[in-house]
């Protein structure tokens, strides 16, 4: 189930809606932990399919999909406002990413989640997939986590 009034399209790497995804990964992904969403270096998401969900013209959900050709795909940087949580945003975000994933060949996709992120994750397929972790670029516990389309070929 998607929100009534929500939009989804693609976002164009640098254009103004680009621009928002910076703001919202800003606010909900680094800014808690004193981090800057300026110290990533995202210049590789040119390539990128980055996907949004709008309430008008304003960017409420977004993520980026990784594919380099390798098995599985990555899913990046899902960030929700947290005014927009619970209705099922970040799940649509997610279904479309596995659709594309499968449409493309691939036998799953990667991420890695915060610790706070596996419920929602494991609600949609998701299976941790090995230790936890904290990453170079912020300080809060991660693991990796994936969703496999054909798991006889793991």
């Amino acid at each position: 189930m998607t929100e009534p009034g929500i939009t989804y399209r693609e976002i164009i790497y640098q254009s103004g809606d680009y621009d928002q995804t910076l703001r919202l990964r800003h606010e909900v992904l680094r800014a808690p932990w004193g981090q800057s969403i300026a110290e990533d270096d995202l210049s590789g998401e040119a390539g990128d399919f980055i996907y949004g969900a709008f309430d008008g013209p304003a960017l409420v959900g977004m993520a980026t999909y990784l594919d380099r050709g390798d098995p599985t795909v990555r899913l990046r940087y899902m960030a929700v406002d947290p005014a927009y949580r619970g209705r099922g945003i970040g799940s649509h975000i997610a279904r479309v990413f596995e659709e594309r994933a499968r449409a493309s060949g691939r036998k799953g996709i990667k991420l890695m989640a915060r610790a706070s992120a596996v419920p929602f994750y494991e609600k949609l397929g998701y299976h941790i997939s090995g230790e936890p972790f904290v990453p170079d670029h912020i300080q809060i516990e991660h693991v990796w986590m994936t969703l496999l389309f054909c798991s006889e070929d793991y």
